[in-house]
């Protein structure tokens, strides 16, 4: 999609090309994230562990896009990111461990989006694309690449520093993976970062 969006933009005549690159950096609420966390703490649980449970499921998220004078925009996707740490206490008699656990996940990918109204104000704008999410450590690891799709508005986009808020879907996932005392490896996926919500700086 994002190829047949920059080809369509080069056959279009010189005068229709002309655009500009923006850059929104901002925070993103992610209903997936909250779903790992609820994910890891089951699987101690049921191994015998007492949990303390805090999550802030806030990320970063980073969408570089050009766009041209028609409304057509092509951009990355970075985020929203979710770090996970696990403070994991055993005792056995006389004996205690306090391991450090530490997990993340990074989406990226690329989109396609077009712009209402762009020179306007208030400019609402669509954008669909396909996100891989990037996961590690000791707790998540990679698992399928999803679509994502987002409904949003641009304000005061053509000041030097305007805002953008939206929301959307991505449908791709993470594999959370716990291995027991006794050894067991047990592992399940979780859709990351599922429902969003963005408020973001627009540069």
């Amino acid at each position: 999609m994002c190829v047949v969006a920059v080809l369509s933009g080069l056959c279009l005549p010189g005068s229709a090309r002309a655009g500009q690159f923006f850059f929104p950096v901002g925070l993103s609420y992610s209903y997936g994230n909250q779903q790992v966390t609820d994910k890891v703490a089951d699987f101690y649980s049921n191994d015998g562990f007492s949990v303390d449970k805090t999550s802030i499921p806030i990320g970063l998220s980073f969408s570089p896009f050009y766009e041209w004078d028609n409304g057509l925009g092509v951009g990355l996707s970075l985020g929203p990111t979710a770090f996970l740490v696990v403070d994991e206490n055993v005792n056995f008699g006389s004996t205690h461990t306090d391991t450090t656990r530490f997990s993340y996940a990074v989406p990226l990918g690329g989109f396609v989006r077009y712009t209402l109204f762009r020179n306007k104000t208030v400019s609402p704008y669509v954008r669909v694309g396909v996100k891989y999410p990037f996961a590690g450590g000791d707790n998540l690891e990679a698992a399928n690449a999803g679509p994502f799709g987002v409904v949003g508005v641009d304000l005061w986009r053509n000041k030097k520093v305007g805002m953008s808020v939206e929301v959307g879907y991505d449908a791709s996932q993470v594999r959370v993976k716990y291995t027991t005392i006794d050894g067991n490896a047990l592992s399940d996926k979780v859709t990351f970062a599922g429902f969003t919500a963005t408020l973001s700086v627009l540069f």
